[in-house]
């Protein structure tokens, strides 16, 4: 089994659980707070370098920007995030190589190490100036996820319900010259819908599931699913609850149904993993990433060791090797 997850919020939970007082922490919204001694290679989250050893695994680690963050603190606040992420690099060089290409991922998985893809989950990170979106290439963003829930300067999330601004759009154009991959993850429907109208490079969902197995906003409708298999895009699966079923502790057969689902889409060469680690409630059976290799045996001995293999790592790897290409 080889491992490539396209979205966590661990690097977030961490750098929150040192670099703010317990009653300043924004991450409080999207889990709870880990113990100051935690780090990423030992940590009491869903993912920590130490239990992932033996796993040839490619991490995308989201630098999770807050809503309320808007401006120069938004700015801040990604910074202080990168320079933690640089930290736990540094700190576990023998273990952890960030990488921005699938040449430079595979190398490291060859040397031994996992490998570390780094994405940002809010455009607010831009402070709303475009000029920032060089400083996110220059810190190696390879993704980035247009909006969270709520509304920013580039689009409305999920629980609102408007579009794209001017700027957003802007910002998208200057994300494809940059080589950084939009993510329509969280956007709201309005916003997908024109994301898929001026986009001139392919976009991905991230960590999304399937509306018509699960009506949950934050999950795709078929159309949209279609949308991005048009394209040749990518969608990871998400393992929280919320979006998996009404179920408090949803079993395998509850996350078989969006794969399904999507497989009978047409997207074979485009699901991917998307376990949203760190950032929310995810099943029992699921609880932390020394689990994978468990739900790699499930979605073998459902769907057969081929729709495993491209979903564990293949579709993804080929979507990079495909947009480092200039599809």
């Amino acid at each position: 089994m080889v491992l490539f997850d396209l979205h966590c919020d661990t690097v977030g939970r961490l750098h929150d659980s040192i670099c703010f007082k317990p009653g300043e922490s924004v991450f409080l919204t999207k889990g709870e707070r880990l113990p100051e001694t935690d780090t990423l290679l030992h940590n009491h989250g869903h993912l920590a370098l130490d239990r992932m050893a033996g796993i040839d695994w490619c991490q995308c680690f989201a630098i999770f920007m807050p809503d309320q963050y808007r401006g120069p603190d938004a700015i801040a606040y990604f910074e202080s995030c990168y320079r933690y992420f640089q930290t736990q690099l540094a700190q576990n060089a023998g273990r952890l190589a960030q990488v921005q290409t699938v040449g430079q991922l595979k190398s490291a998985l060859s040397e031994g190490k996992a490998a570390a893809m780094l994405t940002v989950e809010g455009g607010s990170a831009l402070g709303g100036d475009l000029s920032r979106v060089g400083r996110l290439a220059e810190c190696g963003v390879r993704i980035v996820t247009l909006t969270w829930n709520g509304e920013n300067e580039l689009a409305s999330g999920n629980a609102t319900t408007h579009g794209f601004s001017g700027f957003g759009r802007e910002a998208v154009a200057e994300f494809e010259r940059a080589g950084i991959v939009a993510d329509a993850s969280h956007l709201n429907d309005r916003g997908f819908e024109e994301l898929a109208g001026f986009a001139r490079r392919p976009f991905i969902a991230t960590h999304s599931d399937a509306r018509s197995v699960h009506n949950h906003p934050r999950n795709l409708t078929d159309d949209q699913f279609r949308h991005i298999v048009s394209i040749g895009g990518l969608v990871g699966l998400n393992f929280c609850v919320h979006f998996l079923s009404d179920d408090p502790d949803p079993a395998f057969p509850r996350l078989a149904a969006h794969l399904e689902r999507f497989l009978r889409l047409g997207g074979e060469d485009v699901v991917a993993l998307g376990s949203d680690f760190d950032g929310c409630d995810v099943p029992s059976w699921l609880g932390s990433g020394e689990k994978f290799p468990d739900l790699y045996r499930e979605v073998c001995g459902g769907f057969g060791q081929g729709i495993a293999d491209k979903l564990f790592f293949t579709n993804a790897a080929d979507f990079f090797a495909r947009w480092e290409g200039g599809m």
